[in-house]
């Protein structure tokens, strides 16, 4: 069926009824060039910020409020061509005085959308942002900090969505918890760890028609909102600990860190990590909602893990210590951290997967036999995947990581790879496929970071272009799996695998650049 709300229509699964066919008259023509009208400057500062089109008008100009039959047409046809080429984020890149300029102009451009007729991915990510746009702009201060309900959110999207409906779907229960564990969260780190960005995203991917529901559309921008404000206050939370580790380190007299992992030297200043503290700036136009997080996101994480262990912190209250494989920030766009390969069999490591790990201390029972270990392997050829899954696997079997921990982490070579808690089970406890595809997953993110890592130091080619064309047929394998798993509804398969792939995903970009 159709559901028709004032002057828009949402596309739901129906039966085979149709809806009647019956020719649009004077008022529909007048109600559709208002709306146009009243939308034209956001289009018109997409159309200028993003040099889509030239402006049928001149800067800071209406459209006429009586057009002639020709130019209703033209200007009409204009809005149209510019809505297929207009994505999300850059909706999302609008400055906000010009996003949030008029309630009205957000309204219409939002009405725009919900009343195409054959919607695709793109217009449903627009619709997703402009609701939680819209529901920022006019919800009351107060909702800045209060619990947000279903009703909140109807009552103040009413004016876009007249059919705003409150009623909870069981399908979308899943937001609810989603919600839960947002709460309990203490830093950005924690959010990408648990894939709650993923299951929100997969959620949305999976609804199909259902997702133009309102009563869906009143669910996921409650979820949206939601997860904007937590993620706002966590990045703050990792801001404070950057600044506070910062004063640590200083007040202990420790002049240079080791921030490889966040993309700096392995002995970077503190003064100048306080100068690039203080002059981090919040990336909020990139669409965090999107499969992968910017490069600015990930770096200040990386940071933060790389100031902390430099102190020594065990962060018994923030299990999730180090993120970030040394390179991540480099590359960016991966969910969190990433896993680089090994030549250090088990009994070798530096570090095994423990509270110790995240210090770079050496785990007990394995240190007297590290040093010699490391210089055996030192000049050692690159191990081939087989070998690096047996190495990584003895390392975890022989120090298991402590409970609570969401992090773990191992040394080959002189490289540390960190591994999720999924990735971890992959390893260390019974499992079928599921299992096979993230430790394959793991072992072609290892073997591309040693070889980008070698090609840094000695320029070395073979190997990193033998572990990239490694990486791309496994990451075609691994996109098939996740659609699989996608396809049976096995949202946990599918956010794990899917956010490892994307791990391995950004290290194929830093190879590939290596190359050029």
């Amino acid at each position: 069926m159709t559901l028709k709300t004032s002057s828009l229509t949402l596309n739901i699964p129906a039966p085979t009824q149709k809806p009647s066919a019956a020719e649009p008259g004077p008022r529909d023509f007048a109600a559709q060039w208002a709306e146009g009208r009243h939308a034209y400057p956001l289009y018109a500062a997409l159309a200028t910020q993003f040099n889509f089109s030239t402006l049928p008008y001149p800067p800071g100009e209406l459209p006429p409020a009586r057009p002639t039959r020709t130019v209703f047409d033209r200007d009409l046809k204009w809005l149209d061509d510019l809505d297929s080429k207009v994505l999300a984020y850059q909706i999302r890149q609008l400055p906000p005085e010009t996003l949030n300029a008029s309630e009205g102009s957000l309204r219409a451009f939002v009405q725009r959308q919900l009343r195409k007729p054959d919607k695709k991915v793109t217009d449903r990510d627009k619709i997703d942002l402009l609701l939680v746009q819209y529901f920022a702009l006019c919800a009351p201060e107060e909702f800045v900090r209060k619990e947000i309900t279903l009703q909140d959110v109807a009552r103040v999207l009413q004016p876009t969505l007249p059919q705003a409906d409150a009623t909870p779907l069981e399908w979308c229960q899943p937001l609810d918890q989603i919600i839960t564990k947002i709460a309990q969260c203490r830093s950005l780190r924690d959010m990408i760890e648990e894939g709650l960005l993923e299951q929100g995203r997969l959620l949305k991917e999976t609804a199909g028609p259902m997702f133009y529901d309102p009563a869906a559309l009143v669910a996921f921008c409650r979820f949206n909102f939601v997860l904007r404000r937590a993620f706002i206050r966590m990045l703050h939370a990792d801001l404070d600990a950057v600044r506070d580790a910062l004063d640590a380190l200083q007040a202990k007299g420790i002049k240079t860190v080791d921030c490889r992992r966040a993309g700096f030297s392995a002995a970077e200043t503190v003064i100048q990590l306080r100068y690039f503290y203080e002059n981090w700036r919040q990336p909020f136009h990139k669409d965090y909602t999107q499969s992968s997080v910017s490069r600015a996101f990930e770096q200040l994480l990386a940071l933060r893990a790389d100031l902390e262990e430099a102190l020594g912190h065990k962060h018994v209250d923030t299990p999730s210590v180090s993120f970030f494989a040394p390179e991540e920030a480099d590359e960016a766009v991966a969910e969190e951290q990433k896993t680089q390969s090994a030549t250090v069999p088990a009994s070798a490591t530096k570090a095994a997967p423990s509270d110790s790990a995240a210090t770079g201390a050496p785990a007990p029972g394995v240190a007297s036999k590290s040093a010699e270990k490391a210089a055996e392997t030192a000049t050692a050829a690159p191990l081939e995947a087989e070998k690096v899954m047996e190495a990584i696997w003895e390392q975890l079997i022989a120090a298991p990581p402590s409970r609570g921990r969401s992090m773990s982490t191992v040394v080959l070579e002189d490289t540390k790879v960190l591994l999720s808690s999924w990735e971890v089970a992959a390893f260390v406890a019974e499992g079928g496929q599921e299992s096979e595809d993230l430790r394959r997953a793991v072992v072609a993110r290892a073997l591309l970071a040693l070889a980008i890592e070698r090609r840094k130091r000695s320029g070395n080619e073979s190997a990193l272009a033998s572990a990239l064309a490694h990486a791309r047929d496994e990451v075609s394998y691994f996109q098939g799996r996740v659609e699989q798993a996608k396809r049976a509804k096995n949202t946990e398969a599918a956010v794990n695998l899917g956010i490892s792939t994307k791990r391995l995903l950004s290290f194929m970009e830093e190879a590939e650049k290596l190359q050029s």
